[in-house]
């Protein structure tokens, strides 16, 4: 690090590779050389600009250095440093000091240019200093695939969370601590270690330093940003690229260009803008293509494509679409099947148009179907299990997608039938999230409901305590196990608010599905659910009941809906639209002191699809079949 600051002048000259007069070829961002530093020479010599000045690293021999050092190695090897640095520094025509900045400098081009980009370049070179002595980086990189060398040629380092030492480090450069409060306005804001990644604009200026969390939790991981500024640069943007190729990953874009792929930028998952189009078009860009990982919800994903699709033809821009299989992502795709998979891929791909994308998208969803079909063996459930349901579990396959209306005869059964299936559902899946609604009490009545039925207890017993303490422990281990699918982000139950409407329910389920693909709602009392919309619609039932729809479509996943439908003559009379809207009918009766359980599916061609005797435990009021 002090050798470093020796020469942060030096290493700041705006020299260039191609002064160095050995052949280069250009690989992704970089440039590429056969090197001299070892035998037999191989093409594996990497120039980059990644620190803000342009660096050399062979990632076969692992020589590096800056252009001085190259070219006093290469061309100056038998004489003593001094002497060989004065030489290197004079082929290069460079000097030892930089000049002074002009001080009628536009205050902008002094922001951006100068005293920002000097403190952000500093902080890219601490970290990649950071990056070389942490054990921790070492471990991440060689998870995804990378060696610290190849990490180093895209700028990549890592911050412990500490700003301390980093304020140290600038001591050394002459930058204040106020400047890089300044310039770095989020630095204090994040105190978890990350890898940085600098961000640069489409001549090389850098704009902000992002970090990537270390934990890989099998989602995507979000970026934050230390420095303030724009957030519509694409990243890894490169000027003279015609065809650029936008993934969403910022490894996604860094292992292709590693690869030897040009022009891959990243939008670091955020939604593709105008604002990314226009910046891609002004670096000469005549055809866009997007390659997305396949979203949980696929029909909101087909709206995004088309709206991506219609922004490109508004910039004049040929567009090409590209959602990859279940679980794989340009990082792996490059890895496991080379550059030229990628690029075959691509090239097969046909330009969108609004006639050709939903042709594209009805052929991927018909062989998605087909693959998920052929996936699942004879002996699985399509759906989610029920362990205390087993018979209905088999005969409906699992609980899947759908709109299921439940009730039951008497009423307060049907909440003691929908509880039962949510402790079931979490209980024997452990990879869902589900979401309980109350709209017809307190959810503190649905904890003590849940509660009584973990223990076999009364809902009464489960509000005190008790004289018998063995009894007092079963409530305590029944509350921690309700805790731990809460803290889990297993189990959440909400209660009806003065807000809550279905307009707020969607918006809130959307983000719920980012994280969780395997949601499953319950809606306790959709009698009493607000829909604050939809006034060509007289009727409250054929409202709640297309907005359930709506919800249904937008995110494809199970959803249970509680209500009170009667049964009259042996026919089930209710609202109308629920009976028609619903994928089946859930009724619970009990006659002459025994439970059943009729499952009605008109959809899936059976009158009676499930028709089964039930069992409720006479204390807790658990159901499960006999």
């Amino acid at each position: 690090m002090v050798v470093d600051q020796e020469h942060t002048g030096i290493m700041r000259k705006k020299t260039h590779p191609r002064q160095l007069g050995v052949p280069l070829n250009r690989w992704g961002r970089n440039l590429i050389s056969c090197c001299p530093f070892h035998s037999p020479e191989e093409t594996s010599l990497f120039f980059y600009d990644a620190l803000g000045y342009w660096r050399y690293r062979c990632l076969q021999c692992g020589s590096e250095g800056d252009l001085v050092e190259f070219v006093m190695r290469s061309r100056f090897n038998g004489l003593e440093e001094p002497a060989a640095r004065a030489e290197a520094m004079e082929f290069l025509g460079a000097q030892e000091h930089e000049q002074d900045s002009d001080p009628d400098e536009h205050p902008w081009i002094k922001e951006i240019g100068g005293e920002k980009s000097r403190v952000l370049e500093n902080f890219v070179r601490y970290c990649h200093w950071a990056a070389c002595k942490s054990p921790s980086s070492a471990e991440f990189f060689e998870s995804r695939g990378w060696s610290i060398g190849q990490a180093q040629l895209y700028g990549l380092g890592y911050y412990s969370g500490d700003p301390e030492p980093f304020y140290s480090y600038c001591m050394l450069s002459g930058i204040e601590r106020h400047q890089v409060s300044f310039y770095l306005d989020n630095l204090e804001a994040y105190h978890e270690p990350r890898i940085t990644i600098p961000a640069r604009n489409s001549k090389g200026l850098i704009h902000s330093v992002y970090g990537r969390s270390m934990e890989d939790d099998g989602e995507h991981n979000p970026y934050i940003s230390y420095a303030s500024g724009p957030v519509d640069i694409p990243f890894n943007i490169q000027p003279d690229n015609d065809n650029p190729i936008i993934v969403e990953g910022m490894f996604d874009a860094l292992t292709a260009d590693l690869a030897g792929i040009p022009g891959v930028v990243s939008t670091m998952y955020q939604d593709l803008t105008m604002s990314h189009l226009y910046k891609l078009k002004a670096c000469g860009a005549n055809s866009v293509t997007l390659i997305l990982r396949r979203d949980a919800n696929r029909r909101s994903q087909e709206y995004r494509i088309q709206d991506y699709l219609k922004m490109a033809e508004t910039q004049g821009l040929k567009f090409k679409s590209i959602v990859l299989p279940k679980d794989e992502t340009v990082d792996l795709l490059v890895r496991n099947y080379g550059a030229d998979h990628l690029l075959n891929l691509i090239n097969e791909t046909e330009e969108d148009t609004v006639h050709t994308h939903r042709r594209s998208m009805l052929l991927q969803d018909i062989k998605e179907n087909f693959d998920t079909a052929m996936g699942c063996p004879p002996d699985e459930s399509v759906g989610y299990p029920l362990n205390t349901f087993p018979q209905l579990s088999r005969d409906i396959d699992g609980i899947q997608s759908g709109i299921f209306y439940v009730s039951s005869n008497p009423f307060n059964l049907k909440t003691s039938l929908l509880s039962s299936f949510a402790l079931d559902l979490i209980e024997t899946n452990k990879d869902i999230k589900l979401i309980y609604i109350a709209l017809e009490t307190p959810r503190r009545q649905i904890f003590d409901r849940m509660i009584a039925m973990l223990t076999g207890l009364s809902v009464l017993d489960v509000r005190k305590k008790n004289t018998d303490e063995e009894v007092n422990a079963r409530i305590l281990e029944a509350t921690r196990a309700l805790m731990g699918y809460v803290r889990d982000n297993r189990l959440e139950i909400w209660e009806d608010q003065p807000s809550f409407d279905n307009k707020e329910l969607l918006a809130t389920l959307k983000e719920e599905q980012r994280e969780h693909a395997g949601l499953v709602v319950i809606i306790d009392g959709i009698d009493h659910f607000k829909v604050t919309d939809r006034p060509d619609l007289a009727d409250i039932h054929e409202r709640r009941s297309s907005v359930m729809l709506d919800i249904y479509k937008t995110l494809d996943i199970p959803l249970f809906i509680g209500g009170e439908i009667v049964d009259e003559n042996g026919a089930l009379i209710a609202p109308r639209a629920y009976l028609r809207d619903s994928d089946a009918i859930y009724w619970l009766e009990s006659k002459d002191g025994e439970l059943a359980l009729n499952v009605n599916s008109k959809r899936l061609g059976n009158n009676n699809f499930y028709n089964g005797k039930l069992s409720i435990d006479p204390q807790s009021n658990r159901i499960q079949e006999a």
